[in-house]
């Protein structure tokens, strides 16, 4: 067997096992991944060690040292997100199904324990090299980052715990080899919840009192209206915003026209998603109270607070009493980093060494663990990540070992480039 073939192999069985286990919210643990990379990293040498707040969402950091005082970061969580319905999965989405053509199935292959896997191969490449690196390297694998990062990277940022340079963000989808591209930077969020208060009555009179979940239905889409407002954005931003919806044009799985139509608006509207209702105790008592839960998602760069005055008089226009709204909008949204760094400029050379092509500058729609980072510690962010586009959260989620080769050859190369 070749050694290509080998790292193959490797890659693959480590996301296979790390897919085993379950780390999905709302129990979220990151233990068991945890110590089953602190196993690997033992075996083959590489110092690591373990920085927790909750003794079940641990952190790990595997160490390589540099013969200068520069550190490059890579960061990657292990969390995933519910797997929804079982019999949605062509395959268990616990199992890390590895298939005759190539691919690995299973709840967080692409978002992100295919990185993590890789990541694990490159720290042992690396460790391995008969001359010391001219930089040091810390490969961080995290806990919490789909609920926010509380006892992972935000934990970890706050704290300084992260210290370096630059860090490179394992999450996201890097393209593969025939679209290579480079995250600049992620959106933000503007979380908004819809409360509706009414009245309470019998189920068989429902005239004597007020339906909150029929004011909430009626309330709900004006909050929807925020999608058509127009964001301002930094002229900075101009040139990755058009490559971006290019990017996801091409790459997104996309069948109708109305789709299409939204994927151009991506960058310059507010995303509304109306993902969460609660109301109602019994099904013969009128509900006096009822919630909705947005997520609306920022182009970063762009205005929040003013985002949220609109949404807030949106809903005072639509004049249905007993109707209130709650957004959470901090200053900025999400982060960007500039194309014309040192930082990106190698972190392009690297990626064009690999895949034969120069990778385009994007921003990522969702958000990732760079956004704590960059805020708490400042360090530099860009993101190259395995997944699949549009295969983040889906059932069926899978990965191609192809594309966690690449991951290996450019988290390992970038070190030694940069």
């Amino acid at each position: 067997m070749s050694q290509a073939e080998k790292t193959e192999h490797e890659v693959a069985d480590l996301c296979s096992g790390l897919i085993q286990y379950k780390s999905a919210h709302p129990k979220a643990r990151t233990d068991e991944c945890v110590e089953h990379i602190k196993e690997y990293m033992d075996k083959h040498g590489i110092p690591n060690e373990v920085h927790s707040r909750n003794p079940l969402k641990p952190n790990l950091v595997a160490k390589i040292d540099g013969s200068t005082d520069r550190t490059i970061l890579w960061v990657g969580h292990l969390d995933v997100v519910p797997e929804g319905k079982p019999e949605s999965w062509t395959h268990p989405p616990y199992s890390g199904k590895i298939t005759s053509d190539g691919k690995i199935y299973g709840r967080g292959s692409s978002d992100m324990k295919g990185a993590c896997a890789a990541a694990m191969v490159s720290a042992r490449i690396l460790s391995q090299l008969e001359e010391p690196l001219d930089n040091s390297v810390e490969f961080w694998f995290t806990a919490d980052e789909e609920i926010g990062g509380g006892d992972g990277a935000r934990w970890l940022s706050e704290s300084k715990t992260f210290k370096g340079e630059v860090c490179v963000i394992g999450d996201g989808n890097g393209g593969g080899k025939d679209n290579p591209s480079i995250d600049l930077g992620c959106k933000g969020g503007a979380a908004t919840t819809l409360i509706a208060r009414g009245q309470t009555a019998h189920g068989s009179t429902p005239h004597l009192g007020e339906n909150a979940i029929s004011k909430l239905m009626k309330a709900i889409p004006w909050v929807e209206k925020i999608g058509d407002y127009r964001l301002e954005l930094p002229p900075e931003l101009d040139g990755p915003v058009e490559t971006s919806i290019n990017f996801y044009l091409e790459n997104h799985d996309i069948e109708t026209e109305e789709q299409r139509e939204a994927t151009r608006r991506l960058f310059h509207y507010p995303t509304v998603a109306c993902n969460i209702i609660n109301g109602g105790v019994k099904r013969n008592v009128v509900p006096d109270y009822a919630e909705a839960e947005f997520d609306i998602r920022l182009t970063p760069g762009s205005k929040p607070l003013m985002v949220k005055e609109r949404i807030e008089e949106l809903v005072k226009e639509s004049g249905i009493p007993g109707i209130e709204v709650a957004v959470g909008a901090r200053e900025t949204a999400g982060y960007y980093e500039s194309p014309d760094s040192e930082f990106a400029h190698r972190f392009a050379e690297t990626i064009e060494k690999v895949t034969g092509k120069s990778p385009v500058f994007k921003i990522l729609t969702g958000g990732t663990d760079a956004i704590s980072i960059k805020n708490y510690t400042g360090i530099l962010c860009l993101g190259y990540g395995t997944s699949l586009t549009g295969m983040a959260h889906q059932p069926d989620e899978h990965v191609t070992v192809e594309n966690l080769v690449l991951g290996v050859k450019i988290y390992a190369g970038f070190p030694i480039l940069y």
